[in-house]
């Protein structure tokens, strides 16, 4: 059996901290939905072991044509199975270990201190999603990749321009002239000394992989797309929840060794990723009663599976005390995000930063929420300070 989706394309009316309504259908259903993307079917998969099927079953594949997404590039990883999958990921693998994030501590510490000083100067009624949740991880990732504020600038605007469009045939031109600007970009590197990741993409270090300039791009693409643009927006998203539920920021303040655990808590509860890596079934498989032919579309819900009551209990609950089992905020199975490590690091330190240097921080006005049918965040957040 299967349940129909009509999909939200609209933030008017929801809770800010709900999964889909449809979505949540699905869950509940104990089945598998279904749900027309730009004209072309999707299944969708809720339930956590659903999701964990969906990614780790060879029979789901993200190598297979899907119909959907632009054509498949070099260095594309994401659009691999293994082993090809894992060649790529072996070239990066050094530089997203946690040892590695917690090495770059300190830079997102003086990143965020020199945001908020400018939050500071600016004064109250400042919005925090341009000014802290979008910048500071921008200069993160400008830092990590070795890029120029202005090489950073440029293809943060062209991923913008791709996750906005809403035409099929707008997001594969876009995706063209950002690869070609990433090339370019990565055959420059290629003569400038450096030992920032983008130059060790085109080395052969002691990994003894050598990549050819469209494979680099290609990795280098798959980085930015899967960690900028859901990076800025989750950041935003951890301080609305915070500042939306003072109780929870106050238990943080009274015992700030419950941090972590209040990252892991934001990344399960906040329902950012409206989708998980789509994957195309290449046999048949029967789920829960339905027949997904070999050839079709299936995405798991990783928001969705985040609220699965037979993983979590009392899961529309946001409580940063929680035990934490594990969440599906980066995904599942050998797709799990790279960038995890350090998005945590990057959460972690924009919350207690803020709340550092803010302690009666708090909202100033209606927070809209972004539209669409990606990522679901705050499009503004602004904020006030001290006396009321």
């Amino acid at each position: 059996m299967s349940t129909e989706v009509h999909q939200e394309n609209t933030a008017a009316g929801r809770c800010p901290f709900a999964i889909q309504d449809g979505h949540r259908a699905v869950l509940e259903s104990g089945t598998i939905g279904s749900f027309d993307m730009f004209g072309v079917k999707h299944w969708l998969v809720a339930a956590a072991d659903d999701v964990k099927l969906v990614t780790n079953d060879p029979r789901f594949s993200s190598a297979a044509p899907s119909g959907m997404l632009p054509e498949r590039r070099p260095g594309w990883f994401s659009g691999m199975d293994a082993p090809e999958h894992n060649r790529y990921r072996q070239k990066i693998a050094g530089d997203f270990t946690l040892r590695a994030a917690r090495r770059q501590e300190e830079f997102v510490r003086r990143a965020a201190d020199a945001c908020l000083d400018d939050i500071e100067t600016s004064g109250p009624g400042a919005d925090l999603v341009p000014g802290y949740a979008k910048r500071l991880p921008s200069l993160v990732i400008n830092d990590l990749y070795g890029l120029a504020e202005d090489e950073g600038a440029g293809l943060e605007s062209r991923i913008r321009a791709i996750t906005g469009a809403t035409d099929l045939g707008d997001v594969k031109s876009l995706t063209d002239e950002f690869f070609a600007h990433a090339l370019a970009l990565v055959r420059a590197k290629r003569t400038q000394p450096g030992d920032n990741l983008l130059h060790r993409l085109a080395e052969a270090g002691e990994d003894e992989i050598l990549l050819s300039d469209e494979e680099a791009t290609g990795v280098f693409a798959v980085l930015l797309f899967a960690g900028h643009d859901s990076v800025q927006q989750m950041v935003g998203y951890c301080l609305y929840a915070l500042l939306a539920h003072p109780e929870q920021a106050a238990a943080i303040r009274a015992d700030p060794a419950l941090i972590d655990g209040a990252v892991e808590e934001m990344l399960r509860f906040l329902p950012l990723n409206q989708f998980g890596v789509p994957r195309v079934c290449v046999e048949d498989v029967e789920l829960h009663g339905q027949t997904i032919a070999a050839g079709d579309n299936v995405i798991p819900l990783y928001s969705t599976a985040n609220r699965d009551p037979g993983v979590f209990a009392d899961p529309d609950t946001f409580d940063v005390t929680r035990v934490q089992e594990h969440n599906f905020a980066f995904g599942y199975g050998i797709h799990k995000c790279p960038g995890q490590h350090l998005s945590r690091v990057l959460i972690k330190v924009a919350v207690t930063r803020l709340f550092e240097r803010f302690p009666d921080v708090r909202p100033a006005g209606e927070v809209p929420m972004n539209n669409g049918l990606g990522l679901f965040s705050p499009a503004e957040l602004r904020v006030t300070w001290g006396a009321a």
